[in-house]
């Protein structure tokens, strides 16, 4: 079913206008059923088009739907990538598998400037809530500003793990296996190039568990995905 975000009246109405330009290209009709997303609470309803004006949708509103909201809490902590775009492929995958909150981290190898990360996360917000409509999530992540890496700290009860190439005994999966019932994950996730040893001891020094991945070399975005995907999938229906 397609999805749009509106401005949800309480005469039970909604409105497409700001996002009436994918309505256009889904090529909706009068009559069809579409689910709306209220642009300001996220609500999702079920609703029939009622009419397509030359700048907006009118759906008239049948029922509001249960929300479809992330089982397990995963929070992201991303290296920012050198190639600062890759942000933007890591924000909308992690929305579409179940991340709760993201936060950019500044590590010896990521992109340095905290300003020029700090002006992208209305950008990333942006891309977040454009997920929503292809993955049927209700809620997206919440972004962060950036930290460094040395400030980051382990949960208690929490699954704490980073993805470390060199790691040569805790397979994730493995891990995961050994950790059945955790309240929520901690990732954290190196940049290109990885972390260095010395950021990777301070990490396993603070109580983070390095895991391996596999026996090939991942780029950062492709591990953030595999090691969210993973324990969000692993943990999603657990009690």
């Amino acid at each position: 079913m397609d999805r749009f975000f509106a401005s949800v009246s309480r005469e039970g109405f909604a409105f497409i206008e700001d996002d009436f330009k994918h309505f256009k290209v889904k090529r909706v009709r009068v009559g069809d059923t579409v689910e709306v997303l209220d642009e300001k609470t996220f609500k999702p309803f079920l609703g029939k088009v009622e009419k397509v004006e030359k700048r907006r949708a009118v759906v008239r509103i049948l029922k509001e739907l249960p929300p479809n909201v992330p089982l397990f809490f995963v929070r992201l902590y991303q290296c920012v990538p050198v190639k600062l775009a890759t942000f933007d492929e890591i924000v909308e995958k992690s929305t579409e598998i179940g991340v709760s909150e993201i936060v950019p981290v500044i590590s010896k190898r990521s992109f340095q400037k905290v300003s020029v990360i700090a002006e992208k996360i209305g950008r990333w917000e942006r891309i977040a809530r454009e997920a929503l409509k292809q993955c049927g999530r209700h809620i997206p992540p919440k972004i962060f500003p950036p930290m460094v890496l040395e400030k980051i700290e382990p949960q208690g009860g929490f699954l704490n793990l980073f993805p470390f190439e060199r790691e040569g005994n805790n397979n994730l999966f493995e891990v995961l296996e050994k950790n059945p019932a955790p309240r929520g994950a901690n990732i954290v996730v190196g940049p290109e190039g990885g972390f260095s040893a010395e950021e990777a001891h301070l990490l396993t020094e603070k109580g983070f568990t390095p895991v391996s991945l596999g026996n090939f070399i991942l780029r950062s975005e492709t591990a953030a995905a595999l090691a969210a995907g993973m324990v969000y999938n692993r943990y999603q229906y657990s009690k």
